[in-house]
């Protein structure tokens, strides 16, 4: 909700009884749930034109996230480690966490030829409420029963710990020609628990003809350590590092596209990238399973074809065909558990005024294994969704059903594979057939 100069947004997600997947160790887990809420407000206030060609927004947003066990988890079964844990090694974690954010931005078009965007920021992110209830001990023998260690710093899973982050960033867009511009930026991000890093990026856009647009790419991004990654401790799964480095791509693009008639359009693009300090949980000796480390450098590239078909003014039919390939920089082979080839087809009916469906297919191939990992890949599959949606049909509600996956295929996700801890059999099955209804209201 909001008018022109300012926008309010709310957003609550309740959800209760969820399993454990494949086990927060890789153990099937039957009986162990949590639940888990995330609510989200913000509200940001624009002065357009405050001066002549100034623009500022700034914006205020609250997140929490709670997830709480219902019950024990348990992380091993009964009998493992030799039978000294008769009803499972049993670790049940939960946690609150609130995010406040503060964000001021401006945009400023007073330089000929020049959109200047800048802003600074920052957020202030609070684990709160740590909890757990274990039957180990800080050195994973057996406690003889289940305990409460909530209070125990020695021995809760992680400690209740805070960051802040600090940013500030500046954008130019230059119409360099008639048929020139340049777009380039610089981000400094500062975190009080690892550091800083600076973060540019330039896009070259070449107006080549009146119906084709040629555009050279170049970024840095980074993902900071969480706080999972950096604090975790007396945990049999994994535990924490707070030497961790943030993790960087850099990623050079080239793309061209083509208007080939109104109603036609394909585009190409081809990338290649480097990721340094990728964050691994790494197998070591004992029995914690793994710890985080930087302990990755990967390269990669690929392409996408884009093709899009208005046939008619109800009518649009859109498709694309991706291929990527990946190596680890250390060992020099291919990185696995992702598919090399993809394809997407859509097309989209305005059947009437009121009424629009949808028809989608994807195409996923094999998924190869990592260098240890002997499994047989993960074969292609291939699925159809349907949609029926509304579009303005009553005073602001809307409606859709979908079928998902309608033919019901058998799709996998590849399970990792790290030694020591086994692979889960037959991977993950994603879901089959299904049917999805959704409400939508705006006001």
């Amino acid at each position: 909700m909001g008018t022109e100069q300012w926008t309010l947004r709310a957003g609550v997600q309740d959800r209760s009884n969820l399993g454990t997947g494949p086990g927060l160790a890789q153990a099937l887990d039957p009986k162990g749930q949590y639940s888990s809420r995330r609510v989200n407000l913000d509200y940001s206030y624009r002065w357009p034109d405050l001066t002549e060609g100034l623009d500022v927004e700034t914006r205020v947003s609250y997140f929490n996230i709670t997830q709480e066990p219902e019950n024990d988890i348990v992380l091993y079964p009964p009998g493992a480690f030799d039978g000294d844990f008769p009803d499972g090694l049993i670790g049940s974690p939960g946690y609150k966490e609130n995010q406040i954010r503060l964000d001021l931005s401006a945009v400023y078009r007073g330089l000929k030829n020049h959109r200047i965007h800048t802003g600074f920021g920052t957020l202030w992110a609070d684990l709160y409420e740590v909890t757990e209830r274990k039957n180990f001990n800080p050195d994973f023998s057996p406690k003889g029963s289940v305990v409460d260690v909530s209070d125990d710093p020695d021995e809760v899973w992680m400690p209740e710990e805070d960051r802040t982050n600090y940013y500030m960033f500046v954008q130019d867009e230059w119409k360099l020609a008639q048929n020139w511009q340049l777009v380039s930026g610089v981000r400094f991000d500062d975190y009080s628990d690892f550091g800083s890093t600076i973060n540019p990026r330039a896009a070259l856009i070449w107006a080549t003809t009146d119906t084709i647009t040629t555009k050279l790419l170049y970024g840095r991004a980074f993902r900071a350590p969480s706080l999972n990654e950096l604090y975790v401790s007396n945990n049999p799964v994994f535990t924490g590092n707070d030497e961790l480095d943030a993790e960087t791509i850099d990623t050079y693009e080239i793309g061209v596209s083509h208007q080939v008639t109104p109603r036609a359009l394909y585009a190409l693009n081809l990338f290649y990238y480097e990721i340094d300090d990728l964050i691994n949980a790494v197998p070591i000796s004992g029995l914690i399973a793994t710890e985080y480390r930087n302990a990755g450098q990967r390269t990669g590239h690929g392409g996408e074809l884009e093709l899009a078909y208005q046939v008619s003014d109800d009518l649009s039919l859109k498709a694309n065909y991706a291929y990527q390939t990946a190596k680890d920089e250390r060992t020099g082979q291919p990185v696995g558990d992702a598919p090399n080839h993809q394809i997407y087809a859509r097309a989209d009916w305005s059947v009437s005024p009121h009424w629009l469906f949808s028809s989608q297919v994807n195409w996923v191939g094999e998924q190869k294994r990592t260098a240890a990992d002997q499994r047989e890949p993960v074969p292609d599959s291939t699925t159809v969704d349907m949609t029926l949606r509304t579009q303005g049909l009553w005073q602001g509600l809307d409606l859709s059903l979908s079928v998902k996956n309608i033919f019901n295929e058998d799709v996998r996700d590849p399970s990792p594979f790290a030694e020591p801890t086994p692979p889960i059999p037959n991977d993950f099955p994603m879901p089959g057939r299904r049917l999805v209804g959704e409400l939508y209201y705006s006001f």
